[in-house]
């Protein structure tokens, strides 16, 4: 039982060192310390632990909250302290997420690149692929001006041919503020990205979508097939969003619905083209001898 027990906590912390892996690596990018992630961690253990009990009904105190947590009540006691002090915790979309994902859209959406799939270089307000045209789909409400403004302040675009087009400078140039605003966006989208792949909804509310396909392909031409055709199809799946969001604020408009209540609805895609790497097998004890090999 206890051998058992020892492969299961194995098992389960390699599992959370996969799904960690990635958010660290965006922190090792920025030079931020395993001291402060597990400083924040522990904020995040508290929050998580009162959202829980909170919703459950449970009578929150001290001693509940450092069961849950594994911290002592002393711990908890301060972090909770802190937490109340702070202003409630939301994700604002600020100037700055906005233009990164303007950035991202840029150099995702085969709508705005061109025909090597790199970002293409942009009308400033004429066309369907005008800079324009990127801001709507990507930052909503914010006007291009403003976007471009903060883009520009960001030292992240060019203005070419007399100010009437534009070009995305590379990443290399931008890579330290678009690591830390990633890291914004990145908390917004795991949230639900969770929230779907875990079914974790509240009593009697919907159960959101969620599904995911993958396959080996042999061909390397295969890979970057699926990615100019699943882009494209996945491009227009998102501006069918917005053209079935935007009917549905003309019906409400056609009705009183000040006293309706809301819900925040989203679509999210994502694709995948990683690499499969072979590992090399190690030679056998037998082949050790045969080609001198001996271990250290």
């Amino acid at each position: 039982m206890t051998r058992t027990r020892e492969i299961d906590g194995a098992i389960l912390d390699d599992h959370l060192a996969t799904v960690l892996t990635p958010i660290v690596s965006l922190l090792v990018r920025n030079r931020i310390g395993v001291d402060k992630f597990v400083r924040v961690a522990k904020h995040a253990y508290v929050r998580a632990a009162n959202s829980e009990c909170s919703s459950s009904g449970i009578k929150l105190n001290y001693s509940r909250l450092a069961t849950i947590t594994g911290m002592t009540r002393k711990e908890v006691s301060l972090l909770s302290k802190q937490l109340h002090e702070l202003p409630v915790h939301t994700i604002v979309r600020s100037k700055e997420q906005r233009a990164l994902r303007v950035i991202q859209g840029w150099r995702m959406d085969p709508r705005f690149q061109n025909e090597k799939g790199a970002p293409a270089e942009l009308s400033l307000r004429i066309g369907p692929t005008s800079f324009a045209r990127l801001v709507k789909a990507y930052a909503r409400d914010v006007t291009p001006r403003a976007v471009l403004a903060e883009l520009q302040r960001l030292n992240a675009v060019a203005l070419i041919q007399k100010g009437n087009s534009l070009r995305l400078r590379s990443s290399r140039a931008q890579a330290g503020t678009q690591n830390l605003q990633a890291l914004t966006e990145l908390a917004r989208v795991l949230q639900d990205f969770v929230e779907a792949a875990t079914q974790q909804r509240s009593t009697g509310s919907l159960q959101s979508f969620f599904s995911f396909k993958e396959e080996a392909v042999l061909l390397q031409g295969t890979a970057a097939r699926f990615q100019r055709v699943f882009s494209h199809r996945g491009s227009a799946l998102l501006e069918s969003f917005d053209q079935w969001i935007a009917a549905q604020r003309e019906r409400s408009q056609n009705r009183n619905s000040a006293s309706e209540s809301r819900a925040r609805v989203g679509i999210g895609i994502y694709l995948v083209n990683d690499p499969i790497v072979k590992r090399k097998m190690e030679p056998t004890s037998r082949a050790r001898r045969r080609t001198g090999l001996t271990r250290s």
